[in-house]
């Protein structure tokens, strides 16, 4: 069975959960595409060279799920000026639980770079379907309206997560638009 980030449920509201997840480590690339189903295919063929031997020990690393997607942010060199960027995307593999930042192995590519992620919460809206752009955007609004009337700050940008590999039926996946919940 495929290795999950670890998360208890909080809230549930009908496929709306609040979530608290334990700590992780990442494999993160950044892409520029022109939405989040091309960052996808781009990130994940850079994440799964990394995972099926293409490092410097030529190890094999065990795949986990989710793959998530999200838009970049760049911070201009001017700061306090924010900039997001229109096909800016960053395209992420949650390591497995067993590697530290030390004995992960070290990548070949240069882009993949690795972020501990510490305890958090998130809310999550879970689809079937393929990354669509309209389907994305309509969990996103869904889930928005539900923050709103719980009245939860979130922080940051949606997460686009995919826990299932490319031959499963479209009406069978999991997928899921997230957000990080603050209070």
């Amino acid at each position: 069975m495929t290795e999950t980030p670890k998360y208890s449920v909080i809230r549930k509201h009908k496929n709306i959960e609040l979530r608290q997840y334990a700590g992780y480590i990442q494999a993160e690339v950044s892409v520029s595409e022109k939405d989040y189903k091309s960052a996808a295919y781009k990130g994940f063929n850079s994440l799964a060279g990394y995972i099926f031997g293409s490092n410097i020990s030529n190890q094999k690393v065990e795949m986990t799920a989710p793959v998530q997607v999200s838009r970049s942010e760049k911070i201009a060199m001017t700061a306090p000026v924010t900039v997001t960027g229109d096909g800016d995307f960053t395209v992420a593999f949650i390591m497995p639980s067993a590697y530290s930042m030390e004995s992960l192995p070290i990548p070949q590519d240069k882009n993949i770079h690795f972020v501990t992620v510490p305890t958090h919460r998130m809310a999550a809206i879970r689809f079937a379907g393929y990354f669509q752009q309209n389907i994305i955007e309509k969990h996103k609004r869904l889930l928005d309206e539900w923050l709103e009337q719980e009245n939860l700050e979130t922080e940051g940008d949606y997460i686009v997560a995919g826990y299932d590999p490319p031959w499963i039926p479209w009406f069978l996946t999991r997928n899921e638009v997230m957000i990080k919940v603050i209070n």
